[in-house]
């Protein structure tokens, strides 16, 4: 690749690997290069612009954010015969700036498009080419800022201060010289692009179900509203904004128990394909999710590439499914039989049997489903002092698993520090392999605690990331984390 191809603020001509769009949700063949004077002129282009996004999406989230999010906790092992030094550097917590993944790149491409919508959608208003068509405009414009908000925060709890960049470059050759802007201010743009998307306002949903789960809505925004404000422990802001989401009729648990079924998954495994949960994460689009990044290969050949990161179907992923997660599962919990087979290979995301890897490695990305938020909100009721609602909320997502309640006896006399970690156990089976794990670990200042006997981690410093070597070398006034001077 290119040295030019890392400048952080991105390409317009993105590689042909990200120049498919994602077809079954979006309606329009995106657009991701503009040449002439001839673009920016009528609104379906913007549209196009904005799938466009979407697709770079794609290639900043698959597979990364598996790494992002797996790869330094412990629901993961490596799979001994996995030829991957980088996985091993993850979870041996030896990271360091010349490893792939600690660039930034992908994401400043997505806000790159991003910037480019933002500041032409606004001189096409201007000029009258939104007169009759508002409703498109808002859209076009929430969604845009939705996904900066994304990539700022995605990004700042893995780098922490990030320079802010609003404006699209377009020259890829330009000279860069931004500095990071400390997080106080990028949570200040993440705040304001959130706004600025509710504010649109953003659709609540479109034409069609898939679309509106992969594409941002107004329910997506909220899910980002409430990782947001758990993120920085604003505990109140969070029980509204979450109550907003639980309200939303779009969003129901998918099924999974049923206590009159007569099917044993003991004797057919496969069978449980056939549950909503499991379909969930198979096929995509259910109706828990919230938000979710949207991949196919029969009409696009995009894939999430999850089935080298995971899985055990005659090939060697990354990670296998660490013996700690495994042994919280009880022999009820039919979560596990969905989640990982006896060979402790990751099945989560790929059909128990049938599954084929040429053509099936296009599994969704999902980002925000109901679940998490239930679970996140249960974190912010015991935080402000509501156990026994905190526990409610558990206890609902372990029904749903067939996994036995806890009773108001067994967490009687337990203070907050102890239901919490009740809570992240909960999330570590209900969210496991969806790129959480890591981010709860800091989020609630359990990184050190949980990972020190594992690899060692102990200072809050190495919790950020390393800054991409390359990154550095092409934008001087990069300082780099301080764990890594």
């Amino acid at each position: 690749m290119k040295q030019q191809n890392h400048k952080i603020y991105g390409l317009i001509l993105i590689a042909l690997v990200f120049s498919f769009g994602c077809k079954r949700a979006l309606d329009i063949d995106p657009t991701t290069s503009y040449s002439g004077s001839n673009f920016w002129t009528e609104p379906p282009q913007a549209t196009a612009a904005l799938y466009g996004a979407y697709t770079v999406l794609q290639g900043a989230m698959g597979p990364g954010s598996v790494l992002y999010g797996e790869g330094r906790a412990d629901n993961v092992v490596l799979n001994p015969l996995a030829l991957s030094s980088q996985t091993l550097n993850l979870l041996t917590n030896n990271l360091n700036s010349s490893l792939p993944v600690t660039s930034w790149n992908n994401f400043y491409r997505v806000i790159n498009q991003c910037n480019l919508i933002l500041k032409n959608t606004l001189e096409m208003k201007n000029k009258g080419l939104y007169s009759s068509k508002m409703a498109d405009y808002n859209s076009v414009r929430g969604q845009a800022f939705a996904m900066r908000a994304f990539c700022y925060f995605y990004m700042t709890r893995i780098w922490g201060k990030l320079p802010l960049v609003t404006e699209p470059f377009l020259d890829a050759n330009q000279p860069v010289s931004i500095p990071r802007a400390d997080t106080a201010a990028v949570y200040t743009q993440i705040q304001a692009d959130l706004d600025s998307a509710s504010l649109a306002p953003i659709p609540a949903s479109y034409a069609t179900a898939p679309a509106t789960r992969a594409q941002f809505t107004m329910g997506a925004v909220n899910a980002m509203y409430m990782d947001f404000y758990m993120w920085r422990h604003q505990y109140t802001k969070a029980l509204d904004i979450s109550q907003k989401i639980m309200s939303n009729s779009l969003y129901s648990l998918a099924s999974l128990y049923n206590a009159s079924s007569t099917v044993d998954y003991n004797v057919n495994p496969e069978l449980i394909d056939n549950t909503a949960y499991a379909q969930m994460f198979t096929k995509g689009f259910s109706t828990e999710s919230i938000f979710e990044v949207d991949y196919n290969f029969a009409e696009r050949a995009t894939r999430s590439f999850l089935i080298t990161v995971y899985g055990d179907l005659g090939f060697q992923p990354f990670f296998k499914a660490s013996g700690y997660l495994s042994s919280k599962f009880t022999s009820t919990d039919l979560r596990s039989k969905i989640n990982f087979d006896t060979n402790s290979g990751i099945m989560k995301f790929f059909e128990k049997s049938g599954f084929v890897r040429g053509t099936q490695d296009d599994k969704n990305i999902i980002v925000y489903r109901l679940a998490d938020i239930l679970l996140l909100r249960a974190e912010a009721l015991n935080k402000t002092g509501d156990v026994p609602g905190a526990m409610a909320l558990v206890n609902q997502i372990r029904k749903r698993a067939g996994a036995a309640v806890y009773t108001d006896a067994s967490f009687a006399g337990l203070n907050t520090d102890q239901i919490e970690d009740i809570i992240l156990d909960e999330r570590a089976r209900e969210l496991c392999f969806e790129g959480k794990r890591w981010f709860d670990l800091v989020r609630t200042g359990k990184a050190s605690k949980v990972m020190q006997p594992i690899n060692g981690l102990t200072k809050p410093e190495n919790y950020l990331w390393p800054i991409s070597l390359t990154e550095i070398r092409l934008n001087p006034s990069l300082d780099q984390n301080s764990y890594y001077q």
